[in-house]
Parts: C-alpha cells; sequence; structure tokens
C-alpha cells in the first residue's frame, strides 16, 4: 500500500526529529571537550554533564509511554520539544557546571519525547505492512544524527560550542512547527485495543512479551554499546592506532553503515521474514557472536575492521527486529508504554555495559579477549530470548495481524 499525503508528511517529521535529536546526543561528546577546555575542568567534572542527561532520559521514559498512551501522542511530543528548546537555548547560555549539568539533564527529558512518541505515531498513523519499514528508518535516524554531529557538529562546536547549541535550537523550533502543522491526533481504530479502559501505568509491565523483548534488547545493546565504547582502546591495544582522526574516520564509516543496515532490515523483514522475526533475530545475534570473537582474534588490521562493519550489521538487524515485534505483539492502547519499558531494557544495557567491560579488561590486564567472550555470550543469550516469545497468541488477543 502506497503512503497518503499525510502518511508522507508525518514519516519525514518523525524522520527529520530522529536525526537531529540524535546528533544533539552524539554532539555532547565533543562539546565536554570544548567545555574542559574553557573552563579547565577535569574530565570527573565534564562526566557529571554525560551522567546527568541520563537521569533525565529516564525520569521521563518510565511514566513518558503511559502519558502518550492516556492523553495522545501530540500533546506529549509538542509539550516535550518546548522543553527540549528552553533547555537547549539556556544550556548555550549557561557558564558554570552546575547550571550546564541542570540544563542537560532537561535536554534529556526532551529527548525522551522521540523514543516515546515515536512508536505511538507509527502504530496509529500506519497499516501493519509499513510498521516494519517506518520502525527502521526510525532507528537510522540514529547514525544519520551521528554523521551529523561528527562533521557539521563539530566543526562548529571546535569553533564555538555555544553557536553549535543556538543552531541546534533553530532546528528544533522548526521541529516543533513541523510536529504542529503536519502531525495530528489521530484516533485509534477500536480493533486495535484491547479495551477501552483507562491506560494504566503498570498495564504494560504485566505483558511478559513485552518483558521479553526488553531482555532481548538489553543484551543487544549492551554489545552495541560495549563495541562501540572501547573500540578506540582495542585499536590502540591491538593495532597501536594512536591518531584519534583516522579512529574518527572509522567511526563516522561504522555510523553510516548502520544507518544503512538498520533502513535494510525493514526491508528483509518485509520481504523474507514477515511473522518470522524471531529467526531473524536468533540468526542476527549468533552471526554477530560469531563475528565477536573473529574480530578480537584478528592480528590483520582490515580483517578486524570488515568484522566490525558485519558486528555492527548484524547488532542492527537484531536491534531493529526486537524494535518491530511490539507492533505485532501488544494493542496499540499500551504501545507507548510498551515501548517505554523496552527502551528501559535497552538503555539499562548501555548503562552497565562499560563498567562491565572495563572490570573484565582490567582484571585481565589490559587485555579485550574476556570481555568480547563475554559479549558473545550476551549475544548468545538475545538469540534464545525470541523463543520466549508466543507471537500467535498475541497476535489473536491483542494486536492486529499482518495482512
Amino acid at each position: 500500500m502506497i503512503l497518503t499525503k499525510e502518511q508522507w508528511k508525518i514519516a519525514i517529521t518523525v524522520l527529520i526529529m530522529g536525526s537531529f535529536i540524535s546528533m544533539d546526543k552524539n554532539m555532547i561528546s565533543m562539546t565536554v571537550l570544548a567545555l574542559g577546555d574553557q573552563f579547565h575542568w577535569l574530565p570527573n567534572q565534564t562526566g557529571i554533564i554525560l551522567s546527568v542527561y541520563y537521569i533525565g532520559f529516564t525520569l521521563i521514559t518510565i511514566p513518558g509511554g503511559w502519558l502518550v498512551d492516556r492523553f495522545g501522542y501530540r500533546k506529549f511530543i509538542l509539550s516535550s520539544l518546548f522543553v527540549l528548546i528552553l533547555f537547549t537555548i539556556f544550556f548555550s547560555l549557561s557558564s558554570s557546571l552546575i547550571a550546564l549539568a541542570l540544563m542537560r539533564m532537561g535536554v534529556g527529558l526532551g529527548h525522551a519525547s522521540y523514543t516515546t512518541g515515536t512508536p505511538k505515531i507509527i502504530s496509529t498513523n500506519f497499516d501493519g505492512e509499513h510498521h516494519a519499514s517506518i520502525q527502521s528508518k526510525a532507528l537510522a535516524t540514529a547514525g544519520v544524527g551521528g554523521v551529523l554531529a561528527f562533521t557539521i557538529g563539530t566543526q562548529i562546536i571546535n569553533s564555538n560550542w555555544r553557536v553549535a547549541y543556538w543552531l541546534i535550537t533553530v532546528f528544533y523550533i522548526a521541529l516543533w512547527l513541523m510536529m504542529f502543522i503536519f502531525v495530528k491526533e489521530k484516533e485509534q481504530s477500536p480493533k486495535r485495543t484491547k479495551s477501552k479502559k483507562s491506560v494504566s501505568l503498570f498495564d504494560a509491565w504485566k505483558e511478559k512479551n513485552v518483558l521479553y523483548i526488553a531482555l532481548g534488547m538489553l543484551f543487544t545493546n549492551l554489545v552495541a554499546t560495549g563495541v562501540i565504547s572501547w573500540l578506540p582502546s582495542v585499536l590502540k591495544a591491538n593495532f597501536h592506532m594512536m591518531d584519534n582522526t583516522k579512529i574518527g574516520y572509522l567511526l563516522t564509516s561504522n555510523s553510516i553503515l548502520m544507518a544503512v543496515a538498520t533502513m535494510a532490515a525493514g526491508i528483509l523483514i518485509n520481504k523474507y521474514f514477515k511473522q518470522k522475526e524471531k529467526t531473524f533475530i536468533t540468526l542476527s545475534s549468533l552471526a554477530a557472536a560469531a563475528c565477536l570473537i573473529g574480530f578480537i582474534y584478528s592480528t590483520h588490521f582490515v580483517i578486524t575492521v570488515l568484522l566490525l562493519y558485519a558486528i555492527s550489521i548484524l547488532l542492527m538487524f537484531a536491534f531493529t527486529a526486537y524494535m518491530v515485534l511490539p507492533y505485532r505483539l501488544v494493542s496499540n492502547q499500551i504501545i507507548g508504554s510498551s515501548f517505554s519499558v523496552i527502551n528501559i531494557g535497552a538503555f539499562m544495557g548501555g548503562i552497565i555495559a562499560p563498567i562491565i567491560i572495563g572490570n573484565l579488561v582490567t582484571e585481565s590486564g589490559g587485555s579485550f579477549v574476556t570481555a568480547y567472550i563475554v559479549m558473545s555470550i550476551c549475544l548468545v543469550a538475545a538469540s534464545i530470548v525470541p523463543f520466549c516469545i508466543n507471537l500467535k497468541q498475541t497476535v489473536n488477543s491483542l494486536a492486529e495481524p499482518y495482512k
């Protein structure tokens, strides 16, 4: 089925919003370096700015899905974008560590609007056959945002970090206007709702399939975060690669590949794995686990890079398939709440990955072998989780099946 003019407007708005929010999320890693140089702060001080962002993000993620389900995605996202505009401009005008940290926590609150509100927009405004395609493109904006951050954003930050956030503020104002004009609240079809009763904050937590997907996302994102976070250290340890510029080029190319792989995953699922997403996850996870072992034992730089690219592609395949499943498994009435639970699972994987890997590397005397074996085991676990998901029962009782 071809998208209508209104659906195109909604899809474009969602994808642009995701790209600029991801750009902002990636830019902060370069911004804290500029802040440290300008104000002579130590890494543990600038690290506070990075940490409190996730506090704000988590605080709104927990009730955010319920707010979307209860009051509608349009009001929630418009309000969140307004908060995001305010805190971003205040961040650009701040100079003290406390003020910058508090403003960045507010930015985290605003960013959660995208991850929390987007699934409800997709579920309500698009038919089942489009869910995988739109969701995969929405996930791919993380890669697009990374490219924008590491190219345009970095150049502006190197000149004047405040100007970079003035520019981001202009983008957010434009996004608010696009959201207001192009994205309307649409009444959900009665056949796609579990019941007409009010949505409870804990409804999604009662769905076993949602919890299984959250668990799978925890394992998958733990590996994805671990690989990217420690990639420069691995390259320096195994290949004595000390040129940060070359590492930056590698990270940028990997971001592009991840975006392409995420969009490709939507096409593959629609064409070859519709209603077979569990198989897609299992195959992708197991292949990625094997590539991880090859990556850490490889002594040839080109082969190592190729394996890195393979890992990124396969992780995005599994990640996308996990994020597509809820559209089949969950009533539209609690889709926002369900994605909040799932995002918390993924988020927890991202939090614990650096800690676990850092400790394993320290205990191994600087070797990453043990850490990568553990991450491979996590991917094997991620490949097993889908077997716990009951597609047949959930599709028949809660969600609208694919046509």
